[in-house]
Formats: structure tokens, sequence, C-alpha cells
């Protein structure tokens, strides 16, 4: 999307689905091995009492989302952050909502809120600032 098509309040969804195997894909990629991630003997005895997500494999939904759609191609990270106010768990259906907040356009660039759900749970709230290059 060229940035001149960009307007204030413009959003876009997208669920995914996150089952252990792609879960444990991640911990091997990333090297992060932490047991809560991927023993469920050790998660059982957690405080979350089951394993959970690694936050930043969630996160990686919002640059797959801002690569390809919104701004999309082209799209440069200047910055990103991510509450975690709840964890996610293996086998749940997120929902990736990304807005439009604000843009800058003598600089191309676009500030977006980045949130996601689990049901009607706000999971992670988070914000992005991204150069367009068109």
């Amino acid at each position: 999307m060229k940035f001149e098509e960009i307007n204030v309040g413009l959003t876009y969804e997208c669920k995914h689905t996150i089952i252990s195997s792609t879960v444990l894909e991640f911990a091997k990629i990333s090297g992060d091995n932490n047991p809560i991630h991927i023993n469920d003997e050790y998660a059982k005895n957690s405080i979350f009492k089951q394993r959970i997500v690694h936050g930043m494999f969630v996160g990686s939904f919002f640059s797959r989302a801002i690569a390809s759609e919104l701004p999309g191609p082209g799209s440069i990270y200047l910055n990103q952050t991510m509450n975690f106010l709840k964890p996610i768990y293996h086998n749940s259906e997120v929902r990736i909502c990304i807005k439009v907040e604000s843009l800058k356009p003598e600089k191309k660039i676009v500030f977006l809120s980045t949130n996601c759900w689990v049901s009607d749970s706000l999971v992670i709230e988070g914000t992005a600032i991204v150069k367009c290059l068109e």
C-alpha cells in the first residue's frame, strides 16, 4: 500500500491458531527453550498450570501483518512496544488488530496500535512506528 493510501483509523485484523508444534518450532529457531513454553510437567507446577506461548512468537504476527498488509511491502520497523497482559496458552486462537493512529506525512511514518486478543480478552497491547518506503 502506498503511503498516500493510508488514513488514520485504517485497520487490519487476522486470526491465527497457535498449535504446540509451531511453539516448539519457534523455540528451536529462537533458542528460547524456557520450560514454561515447552515442558508440560514444568508448566503444570507453574502459576499458569500449563504451557504458555512465547510472547515474541505472537509478536512476530504483528511483524508479518505490518510487512504484508498494513502498511504492507516496503515497510520498515522503527519501533515496537508490547505489554504482555495475560498469558496465551498452546492451541489458542489469537486475533491480531492493527490500527493507524496517526501519520507523519513529511517523513512517511505511520504510528500504529498493535493489539492481540484471545476471545474477548486483550492479551497484548502495543504500538509500532513504521516508515513507508513507497
